[in-house]
């Protein structure tokens, strides 16, 4: 697709920009709705593969379960609204649940921005439609970065057996070389939000102008919806 801050982006076609923009921004937006919920109350429980590769050590690997929910609610300077999300984490099902971090989510329109730590990032549209494409990383400084959703209205099945209607994807890179790879995907599904997300961030071991399959750094991440709900 593109190295990350390499290359440009194309913009959302003008003719769909015109039609996001020209909605009432007051009026609630069911597309939001439907494949970002920001209801108080919604959450999601996801199961969480991850594996870190360092030089010079084995990989660590890690299970665990992840929960988002909407905790609150206020009106930003922009006039708009921010939304709360606790991210709380556990070991397995058997744990209780320990409040990890916080993230924000606010909408300008016609980008859905998820403030992760310290980074903002454009990780949806409004509108969503196959081929558009944004620079996901537009409201922080780490360079360019295209995102295109790549399917719409797609089943899709996620670990052999969970099937979710509906769904968009977007891909957000996918670079694959000698050196290293660079592969991220998301995947949304109508009232249910984020329901997969797979990261194969690493590099290469290179010496003397030759590379191997040896992973010298990086990490992989596999997160996979299993309940969501209102609480």
């Amino acid at each position: 697709m593109k190295s990350r801050g390499r290359m440009g982006f194309k913009q959302l076609s003008w003719i769909s920009l015109f039609l996001v923009l020209a909605c009432n921004s007051s009026d609630p937006d069911p597309i939001i709705e439907s494949y970002f919920p920001l209801d108080i109350g919604f959450y999601q429980v996801y199961q969480v593969e991850e594996i870190r590769y360092l030089a010079f050590q084995p990989p660590q690997s890690f299970f665990y379960q992840v929960k988002s929910r909407v905790l609150d609610s206020f009106t930003n300077n922009s006039g708009g609204i921010t939304y709360v999300i606790d991210r709380s984490i556990r070991p397995d099902e058997f744990a209780d649940w320990e409040s990890n971090e916080t993230w924000s989510v606010r909408t300008e329109k016609p980008y859905i921005i998820v403030n992760e730590g310290n980074q903002s990032y454009v990780r949806l549209v409004t509108s969503p439609a196959k081929n558009l494409s944004w620079d996901g990383n537009l409201y922080n400084s780490l360079g360019q970065d295209e995102y295109q959703i790549t399917e719409t209205g797609i089943v899709f099945t996620a670990d052999g057996d969970l099937s979710f209607n509906d769904c968009v994807v977007v891909v957000q890179e996918n670079e694959s070389n000698l050196v290293n790879k660079d592969e991220r995907i998301e995947v949304y599904s109508p009232d249910k939000g984020l329901v997969f997300k797979e990261s194969k961030v690493w590099n290469y071991n290179c010496s003397g102008g030759t590379c191997t399959d040896q992973i010298v750094n990086g990490y992989y991440l596999k997160m996979t919806l299993i309940e969501s709900g209102q609480e």
